[in-house]
């Protein structure tokens, strides 16, 4: 009784300890590796230079993923490249739950503040409705003039790419990214 007791008492402090401390160091996804997402969009991955992935959109054109976290050029186009600077992205990884960064960028006359946050390490339904092991990573801007957005990436280590991606804002727009099939 009394082992069983005190195995109850080391259980309760350090299960919750081996939970929180999941780690995943950055990577990205092979080669070849195709991912589909629910709107139909397919972008394979070309190679890896530091913290950035190359990428290509099929049918589209190449992009560099940092920290598999921001497209440069944004699928409308745009150039990320001063955004990407300000924020670095990079510096959130290694991920670890509970890890967070700060960050402020400045444009179009508006000055916005950004929290990261390695908000929990889950499982959750990912391609092909299997149960995968995933980093919920959570940015939240807030901008000089009340602007309020937050995005959210689900980060799979065994694919090295976010699975999953929410988006909403003050203003009531919103947005999501599912990857439905992963090919190898």
């Amino acid at each position: 009784m009394r082992r069983s007791a005190l195995f109850a008492g080391f259980a309760a402090l350090f299960l919750p300890l081996a939970a929180t401390a999941q780690t995943m160091e950055f990577a990205c996804p092979e080669p070849g590796t195709t991912f589909t997402y629910d709107s139909g969009v397919k972008v394979v991955a070309r190679g890896r230079d530091g913290m950035t992935c190359s990428m290509e959109r099929v049918g589209g054109a190449p992009f560099k993923l940092s920290a598999l976290l921001f497209d440069n050029p944004s699928p409308d186009g745009a150039n990320m490249s001063a955004y990407i600077a300000a924020l670095r992205p990079e510096r959130l990884w290694p991920l670890e739950v509970g890890k967070k960064i700060e960050a402020q960028y400045s444009g179009g006359g508006a000055t916005w503040n950004y929290l990261f946050t390695v908000v929990r390490y889950e499982r959750r339904t990912g391609p092909a409705d299997k149960m995968i092991d995933t980093f919920l990573i959570e940015m939240t801007e807030q901008g000089s003039k009340g602007q309020r957005s937050v995005s959210r990436w689900w980060i799979s280590p065994a694919d090295k790419f976010a699975i999953r991606y929410d988006f909403s804002d003050g203003t009531g727009k919103a947005n999501r990214a599912v990857v439905t099939t992963v090919t190898r």
